[in-house]
């Protein structure tokens, strides 16, 4: 018998979902602890350490100070770089609050301190600077300051004395000291004796004291330049471009006891002591001052010559001097700007369609990466999610102006988010890239924000500006250079769709503007434009709308832009606005959404684009105060409110003229359209008497900047600042992959050309080779590809922009007699060309019979003169020829044919191969090819000896060449 026992249900256990973790908010304000061993960094109860010699991150309970460390006030931390002397970090040591945008406080960075992880390196920097005085110190940095020490209490630090780093301002005297002797002299080890001393350079010795004479002439006048002041360079005001806002062209008188290098290389500054305006240089002075200090040492170097320095080229910590100064001239150029509370790196609109912000989510990842500029530098916060620490860095502009009109109280924010996927200056970056990233890509969004009866109102309108999306380029060796298209229909479709697919899904609707001239220099990439829209076909989502700026507002008639904003009225009203209102205690409404957008340019995207963007954001504008109730007139609009007028005029201008200094290195027009109405006669004089000066910066300080932005950026690694050094520009991103790929091609459509049928192709390589024939050293030299057949050995003269093989030479196996290969110096300008791992290369011997080549003439007539027997090896003639190739450094990418022996070279091979090892490999399976033929059975058929030694090199470079280098090397770095 069983006993049943009832079954009793057992109800579910609720399912509650978990509590979203909250991250912590952002430190406001941080201690900066320098100790021997550690980097320190506190805010509150959160510690975290950094050694050092590693520069590994951890996070700690608690710190106890050492006697040797000090202490100072900071406001976060922009990131971390490895530099060439070690690792640095980089910390905002002053900003500025702007105002609130939705009620959370918006900083521009005003200075920055950029440190090496070394206790007495970092010390004799930060020493110099004392703390602010009072008047320095805002309400809201006494709160954080009460709020800090009360957090202190009792953990034994409040001893200490904070100290605040107030500016990292570095002149330009700072690092001609520092870079004195950079590069270091090139020349012969041992010292040359007569019989090793070229006879250019025996002549200049003989004739020393004529030669020195006229040096000092030459020093003379380029001293006699550098003691004039330019009268050319404004000083009033904002149009101070060149000394106030870059601090490149900058002097300041210093004495023994002001700023200087010290014997560690490290730079130490002293502000209390700034020129007045009469003592400041004009941009050729300054180069004027550093080209006379490379004829001062001229005669010295030749006279005391000095050994190559091959294992440690240059100066590590004076190089890591001249970054990091153009680092601080960077973030110190009132461009860059973040909030702790706040993510205005995002639109309403998109933080709206994300659902942000979320409060489970920390400021960091809602930040839109295109907008994140020292996303790349805090990737050791990044990876150890140190939420609190991580402070996104947005480059633009924003302005929050409260405003009042008939007692209606609103605050009128402008904001300019800059795209960091193809951030540069203006002649180094142009036009688009293999992704559809293009130049000068800025979101500029304006809001008005408004509380009406209670209910908070946010209005916004969103507008892009953008670089031709075409490929395009500018030279920077002029003043108003002519613009090029480049590569082939084809490659600007693809580009040109990627860009315009990501615009549609990310704006909706897009209204292109374009405002470059339709005649004269312009007109060339304009029209490419047109047609590439054409190209698209029934595209619905994009419109191309025309306006020659120049031509319909000749004479400064501004208004007649009034003339394109009556042409796009309609899409004005497709387009519509972002619109949400609601309780400060609840949730906002969305009324409205906007569907399209506008994306103008015009060549720079500068001053044209800037006026048009404001027209249409006060047509737009008017439309919204007057929904909202603000303004009474439907006709005029805001015109007839002249103190609001007077500063929505000033906001555009300025985020103009931000923007200008951004992409341009100089400030937009003042008195332009959008300040004033018209454009005054003091506007004119600034821009013509600049022109000569913004040559200079684009043609000798532009490179360098670039190269800063993007090895900041993570787009560059160290190398490039080598590169700089030796070619005097740097690679753009992705010329490396795109450059293998154009190369491979080249590989292949010489294999399908030049190759017979009954041959089989065993290898291909790029080569360097002389144009002459016949000759190890050439006048040029040229890209040739090589390739390899079990019968032959084909060198094809390839046109990279035509896609063709111009010429190529066949030499039968069986004729080669021999290969040499060894180190292949064609130059000692700088000590990259004179390593010889990355310096090597390969002669192929052969007999002249064995040799047949044909020219494309685009006729009949091609010089055909094919030998019939590929392995004659017996032919009578006794006539030897010879073909030099030199393979690329792996540190160097460019075009090689624009290679003349001294100034730049290409990766060519498998990435991370030196030259040596790419020759080895090739001259292998060359002697393995001939060996299967019966051939490189002698004994001797491979030789290894210098095809041009540096000794020899070194005779070979002229002296004027090498002087010309430092010179060039003066003015560029």
């Amino acid at each position: 018998m069983f006993l049943l026992k009832k079954r009793t249900s057992i109800p579910p256990t609720p399912i509650v979902p978990p509590t979203p973790v909250i991250p912590p908010p952002l430190h406001k304000r941080i201690n900066l602890v320098i100790d021997k061993k550690v980097f320190i960094l506190i805010a509150g109860n959160d510690f975290l350490e950094i050694e050092s010699e590693t520069g590994k991150i951890v996070k700690k309970d608690a710190y106890e100070p050492s006697q040797d460390a000090k202490f100072y006030d900071i406001f976060g931390v922009v990131g971390f770089l490895e530099l060439l002397s070690g690792r640095y970090i980089i910390v905002i040591t002053d900003r500025k609050n702007l105002g609130q945008v939705q009620g959370k406080n918006v900083y521009i960075i005003k200075s920055v301190a950029i440190l090496p992880l070394d206790y007495d390196r970092a010390l004799k920097i930060l020493e110099k600077h004392p703390w602010p005085i009072d008047g320095d110190v805002q309400e809201e940095d006494i709160d954080i300051l009460n709020e800090d020490a009360n957090n202190l209490e009792g953990e034994g630090r409040s001893h200490q004395r904070h100290q605040r780093y107030i500016t990292n301002e570095i002149m330009e005297t700072d690092v001609e000291e520092a870079t004195k002797d950079f590069p270091p002299t090139v020349s012969v080890t041992p010292p040359p004796s007569a019989s090793q001393t070229s006879p250019e350079l025996l002549s200049f010795i003989n004739k020393k004291q004529p030669v020195t004479a006229l040096l000092s002439k030459m020093k003379s006048a380029f001293s006699d330049l550098n003691k004039k002041r330019s009268p050319s360079f404004s000083s009033n005001g904002s149009d101070s471009d060149y000394e106030d806002r870059e601090g490149e062209f900058r002097s300041v008188s210093t004495s023994l006891n002001e700023n200087v290098v010290t014997d560690s290389g490290d730079l130490i500054i002293n502000n209390s002591d700034v020129s007045s305006p009469s003592d400041k240089l004009s941009p050729l002075s300054t180069a004027a001052k550093r080209v006379s200090e490379v004829w001062d040492g001229f005669t010295s170097d030749y006279a005391n010559p000095k050994p190559i320095n091959i294992k440690d080229p240059i100066d590590k910590k004076v190089m890591d001097v001249r970054i990091s100064k153009e680092i601080a001239l960077l973030f110190r150029s009132d461009a860059f700007f973040f909030s702790y509370e706040l993510d205005i790196t995002t639109s309403l609109q998109q933080k709206y369609a994300k659902g942000f912000p979320k409060k489970e989510l920390p400021l960091w990842k809602q930040a839109n990466e295109r907008f994140w500029w020292n996303e790349h530098m805090l990737k050791g916060f990044i990876e150890l999610e140190l939420h609190a620490w991580i402070l996104p860095i947005m480059q633009g502009y924003v302005q929050c102006e409260p405003c009042q009109i008939d007692e209606q109280e609103f605050d009128f924010i402008l904001i300019s988010r800059r795209s960091r996927e193809r951030a540069g200056l203006r002649y180094q970056r142009r036009g688009i890239n293999e992704d559809g990233a293009v130049a000068n890509f800025v979101e500029t969004e304006q809001i008005l924000s408004t509380e009406i009866e209670g209910t908070n109102h946010d209005v916004s309108f969103l507008q892009i500006r953008g670089s031709i999306p075409l490929f395009w380029s500018q030279s920077p060796y002029g003043l108003k250079p002519k613009p090029v298209l480049e590569r082939s229909t084809n490659e600007n479709a693809l580009a040109f769709k990627k860009h315009f697919d990501k615009l549609i899904k990310m704006y909706g609707h897009i209204s292109c503007i374009n405002l470059a001239e339709l005649t004269n220099r312009e007109a060339i990439v304009g029209e490419a434009y047109r047609e590439a829209v054409e190209r698209l076909g029934d595209e619905k989502n994009i419109e191309y709308i025309e306006f020659d700026f120049h031509k319909q507002c000749k004479g400064m008639k501004y208004e007649n832009i009034l003339k394109l904003v009556e042409m796009v009225k309609r899409n004005f009203n497709k387009m519509g606005y972002f619109w949400q209102a609601g309780k400060i205690t609840s949730e906002k409404e969305v009324h409205c959404q906007q569907a399209g957008i506008f994306r103008t340019n015009c060549m720079d995207c500068l001053d044209r684009t800037n006026v048009v963007q404001s027209a249409l954001a006060r047509e737009v504008l008017n439309l919204q105060m007057l929904r909202l109730g603000i303004l009474e007139f439907i006709d005029g609009g805001i015109s007839h409110y002249e103190q609001f007028e007077n500063i929505f005029n000033d906001v555009w201008a300025n985020n103009g003229d931000s923007i200008s200094r951004e992409y341009a290195g100089t400030s937009a027009l003042k008195g332009d359209f959008t300040r004033t109405g018209k454009r005054n006669f003091q506007g004119v004089v600034n821009d013509a008497s600049n022109s000569l000066a913004r040559m200079f910066q684009n043609t000798f300080k532009d490179f360098f900047r670039q190269a800063t932005i993007d090895y900041i950026l993570g787009n560059h690694s160290i190398e490039v600042f080598q590169e700089l050094q030796q070619k005097f520009e740097a690679s753009q991103p992705g010329d490396s992959e795109r450059w293998a790929k154009v190369r491979a091609t080249a590989i292949e459509i010489s294999s399908s050309i030049v190759i017979i049928d009954n041959e089989e192709k065993i290898n291909g390589w790029t080569f360097l080779s002389p144009t002459e024939p016949n000759t190890l050293r050439g006048k040029s030299y040229e890209e040739k590809v090589l390739l390899l057949t079990k019968k032959a050995l084909y060198v094809c003269t390839f046109h990279y922009r035509l896609e063709k093989v111009m010429q190529f030479k066949r030499i039968g196996l069986g004729e080669i007699t021999s290969i040499e290969k060894g180190e292949y110096i064609l130059s000692t300008l700088y000590p990259s060309c004179v390593s010889i791992e990355d310096n090597y290369g390969f002669i192929v011997y052969y007999r002249a019979s064995g040799e047949s080549s044909r020219i494309n003439s685009g006729s009949m007539r091609n010089n055909n003169n094919y030998k019939a027997n590929d392995n004659d090896s017996n032919n009578n003639s006794e006539a030897k020829k010879l073909m030099a190739f030199k393979a690329f450094r792996s540190n160097l990418v460019g075009e090689a044919t624009k290679f003349d022996g001294g100034s730049g070279g290409v990766v060519s091979g498998e990435k991370g191969k030196t030259s040596q090892q790419m020759v080895n490999e090739v001259v292998e399976e060359i002697v393995k090819a001939c060996w299967d033929i019966g051939n490189a059975e002698d004994v001797g058929f491979v030789i290894e000896r210098p095809i041009i030694s540096l000794e020899e090199a070194n005779k070979n470079t002229g002296i004027m060449t090498k002087v010309g280098f430092k010179v060039k090397q003066a003015l560029w770095l």
